[in-house]
């Protein structure tokens, strides 16, 4: 029933939209208003923001837009900005952006993608495993670690004009593909600052350059509109309006508190248009229609290993090769069996199989019998997001460990709602958070309040190395903690630590041919999966059932969906009626 409450509901915004548009001057038929499924909620809109679920990052994608893009084929292609050029003299990147405006008709500058690197992705006191995108920069790695100030980073910013330095024995070829990353787009400074804690969290105080702005945000009624960004890649007072973006909007609802997603397979057509998520019904029995893309995402269980129960390293490496990953794949559909941290699409160089996609019970079971428990008691709670695919890859490993002799209790996440005081309107504000999300966040500052979590574990770029970075003691972009004259990093969310581990990463960083960095990142990725503080589990891919009636859904180089020219025919047959 919520489906069809949202979309009466969408209908009539979108109808009000409509006549506010004709009484301005626009023409009243705008274009297609594409009903679609995009997948579970999203609870922070900061592009910059540590993911824990892939469809964050497909959305993410939607709104805002990087200095580049990369093709289906990974290739790099202007988005924000207009031109560049590499002069390797002087390790120098110039950028001219392209004239683009935010939702709000400010146009976006420079200074935008300074503030977004420098102040929430490169500050020593944020954590973010997506810093390790920027260390190619100059000093950019010393000032994630606080032993440089961000006035020394290697970045020039005037008004529409970008200068990079780039450090010694860099690739700057892989840095420009880094700054593709949706996680590198630009943010604007006044609206973190006119609502620092909740500015990503409310229709209202966020602000977009990409193809669509976000109009609605209804959590109760489990609603999301977003709508052409009039000033995308062009004055948002041109009369072409859909000159760079062909929907006016895609409507789109999601299921709030853990219940099946209520579209089906027959709504096609009917009721949404596209589907970018299904049942596991629908998928086994559908399957076949759906459009398959790789992503740079893992979903992976990650060990708490200041948990006494897991810090032998043998126990967690029993329980991950004790997972039945092929048996996973066969139950959800979609997605491959992972065979260590790093998909395709970001293991260029350094492809190996670390993991088998069968289970080894009988191999863990003899690991388990080494182990002195003592008295530590055998249980643990298992936390995963609570939707469809993550509940029943639980049940699954759940089964599995429970034949290993341990007690667990499978915890479905949902969500924490929050309010905080505006000051300025003398109000109260109230939002959502992820609770997987939240977990996370406090594990990349030190506060590890679970003993198992399910989570998309981000890859972000092809350059395995970003990904790899962030299970080292001081790559991992989760920065530092001064006191007394001293610095300590901050762990990565597992705590795990390996000097080991940490010198094959440097090592790969540090590298002077491509073929001793991918020595070094094989060793690193080898040595990450035999110690195991993350299990992965399944190469996550995105998929989409696309009804006949639309065109122009492109797929780019990070696996998304892009709709950027979308096409409906016969649009104006669903069009929203006025009453």
């Amino acid at each position: 029933m919520k489906k069809f409450l949202s979309l009466l509901l969408a209908l009539a915004i979108l109808t009000a939209s409509m006549l506010t548009l004709a009484s301005c001057g626009e023409p009243e038929n705008e274009g297609a208003h594409v009903s679609v499924y995009l997948g579970d909620p999203i609870y922070d809109f900061d592009p910059s923001d540590y993911y824990v679920d892939n469809n964050a990052a497909q959305l993410m994608s939607l709104l805002y837009e990087p200095l580049f893009t990369l093709d289906e084929k990974g290739e790099l292609v202007n988005a924000a900005a207009k031109k560049y050029e590499v002069n390797e003299e002087e390790r120098l990147i110039e950028i001219t952006l392209r004239e683009t405006y935010w939702s709000d008709g400010t146009r976006v500058t420079a200074d935008d993608f300074l503030y977004a690197w420098r102040n929430l992705l490169l500050e020593p006191g944020k954590a973010n495993p997506a810093a390790a995108l920027l260390y190619d920069i100059e000093n950019a790695l010393e000032v994630k670690r606080g032993t440089l100030s961000s006035s020394e980073l290697g970045i020039e910013a005037n008004l529409y004009d970008l200068k990079i330095y780039y450090r010694d024995g860099a690739d700057y070829e892989q840095l420009l593909k880094n700054l593709a990353a949706v996680e590198c787009s630009p943010v604007r400074q006044d609206a973190t600052i006119a609502a620092s804690s909740y500015w990503a969290k409310s229709a209202s105080t966020i602000y977009t350059n990409g193809p669509f702005a976000l109009s609605t945000l209804d959590y109760d009624e489990g609603l999301i509109i977003l709508e052409r960004n009039l000033g995308y890649h062009q004055s948002p007072q041109k009369t072409d309006y859909d000159n760079n973006v062909a929907p006016h909007s895609l409507v789109s609802f999601f299921t709030m508190d853990g219940h099946t997603v209520d579209v089906e397979y027959k709504d096609i057509g009917n009721t949404v248009f596209y589907m970018g998520d299904a049942s596991i019904a629908d998928r086994k029995t559908y399957g076949a229609a759906a459009t398959l893309t790789d992503t740079l995402s893992t979903y992976s269980y990650v060990f708490n290993t200041e948990n006494p129960l897991f810090a032998d390293k043998n126990v967690r490496y029993a329980l991950s090769i004790a997972i039945d990953r092929q048996a996973i794949i066969d139950e959800i559909v979609f997605g491959k069996a992972a065979t260590g941290l790093l998909s395709s699409k970001a293991n260029a160089g350094v492809e190996q199989e670390l993991l088998s996609k069968n289970s080894k019970l009988a191999e863990a079971r003899d690991l388990l019998a080494s182990v002195d428990f003592g008295s530590l008691e055998k249980a643990f709670t298992l936390t995963v997001n609570n939707d469809e695919q993550s509940r029943k890859i639980a049940d699954l490993v759940a089964a599995t460990w429970r034949q290993l002799g341990f007690d667990v209790t499978v915890k479905n996440a949902t969500y924490v709602k929050s309010a905080q005081e505006d000051f300025s309107t003398n109000s109260t504000v109230e939002f959502y958070d992820s609770e997987l999300q939240y977990i996370v966040k406090e594990a990349s500052f030190g506060n590890r309040e679970f003993d198992v979590i399910g989570i998309d574990w981000a890859l972000y770029s092809s350059d395995p190395f970003v990904a790899l970075a962030s299970f080292t003691s001081d790559f991992n972009g989760n920065g530092a903690v001064f006191k007394d004259a001293t610095t300590t990093y901050r762990s990565n969310i597992s705590g795990w630590t390996s000097e080991s581990y940490d010198a094959l990463v440097s090592a790969a960083y540090n590298a002077e041919d491509e073929a001793s960095r991918n020595d070094k990142l094989k060793s690193a990725e080898a040595l990450l999966i035999s110690e195991a503080p993350i299990a992965p589990i399944v190469f996550n891919q995105n998929f989409a059932i696309v009804d006949e009636t639309l065109s122009g859904c492109e797929i780019d180089g990070f696996g998304y969906f892009v709709f950027t020219n979308l096409a409906q025919k016969d649009y104006e047959l669903y069009l929203p009626k006025e009453n």
